[in-house]
């Protein structure tokens, strides 16, 4: 009884197949089976989370009108099975949209890495890839930007592009004078004109950029953490999705926030609950045009 269990249950071979292999009737393997789930020995449960999942979808774009939602069923699953999740359906809704001309800005993080990693290779010419923001490094956390820019320029068949300058600069005087470098004035201008933008949401606790002491004095950290919500490509913003601190802003090397309204694709993506009161101001502000979202952190938005 419980070999044929096995067998239909989990090797997914067909009862007449299981009956000429058993030597026995199809009637009796349907009836070893019934009694194999009477008995307890096999459950079955169906599982609705995909409904679910579509279904909040549609309330989302309902509530967030204008703005595209992939929400991925993740019941019960641990945060790196919700990553490995989220990351494959951003890759494949990429592999889905991408195509010639296009120019694709990338924040950092293990999710862009991830999604990264599952982008098909696609036949598409003159794309170009780049990095949003200057490079920041930080011992406890691994930003993975040039990992991903490489594996998304090796996808689309072309060489990534890198800011190299420092993340924040002790004075706006000297980013300007360094600003004025062609290529980095080129790069820029990528980067302000690119037409699809991928990036992560974090909250102020959760922000490996404010956490990297070396960026910040003490009392720049201090009214950051009592006036920003979150953290978008390095820009720390309030209730209303304005900087906090614009001096400090005007000494970080990113893409301008504002710029983000006017991208065909601004992707986010969000991995768990606590992002959720980050993204929702980021969709009123209009910096978030697309959204892939874990199906916990999908509800905590609706309920907002």
């Amino acid at each position: 009884m419980l070999r044929v269990a096995r067998l239909y249950y989990i090797d997914g071979v067909e009862q007449n197949r299981i009956a000429e292999r058993e030597g026995i009737s199809r009637p009796t393997v349907s009836r070893l089976l019934t009694m194999a789930r009477d008995k307890g020995l096999v459950s079955i449960t169906v599982n609705d989370d995909l409904r679910d999942a579509q279904l909040l979808a549609d309330q989302l774009e309902e509530q967030y009108v204008g703005v595209q939602f992939t929400v991925v069923s993740t019941a019960q699953n641990r945060h790196d099975e919700k990553v490995a999740k989220i990351s494959t359906a951003t890759a494949n809704y990429l592999n889905q949209v991408v195509k010639s001309g296009d120019i694709i800005g990338l924040g950092w993080g293990k999710e862009l890495y991830e999604t990264a990693q599952h982008l098909s290779q696609k036949r598409v010419r003159d794309v170009e890839v780049l990095s949003l923001t200057g490079v920041f490094t930080y011992p406890k956390y691994r930003t993975y930007v040039a990992e991903t820019a490489g594996l998304f320029a090796d996808a689309y068949q072309t060489a990534p592009q890198m800011l190299p300058l420092p993340i924040v600069f002790d004075d706006v005087k000297n980013k300007k004078v360094v600003e004025k470098e062609h290529l980095l004035q080129y790069l820029q201008k990528l980067s302000r004109v690119s037409n699809v933008a991928i990036f992560t949401i974090n909250t102020v606790a959760e922000s490996p950029f404010l956490q990297e002491m070396n960026y910040f004095t003490d009392a720049e950290k201090k009214q950051v953490t009592a006036k920003a919500k979150g953290d978008i490509l390095s820009h720390f913003i309030d209730e209303n999705g304005d900087v906090v601190d614009a001096d400090l802003d005007a000494r970080t090397v990113s893409i301008p926030l504002s710029n983000l309204k006017f991208k065909e694709h601004a992707i986010a993506i969000v991995d768990k609950p606590e992002k959720v009161s980050v993204l929702a101001i980021a969709l009123k502000a209009g910096y978030v045009n697309e959204v892939f979202i874990d199906q916990q952190s999908a509800q905590v938005l609706l309920d907002i």
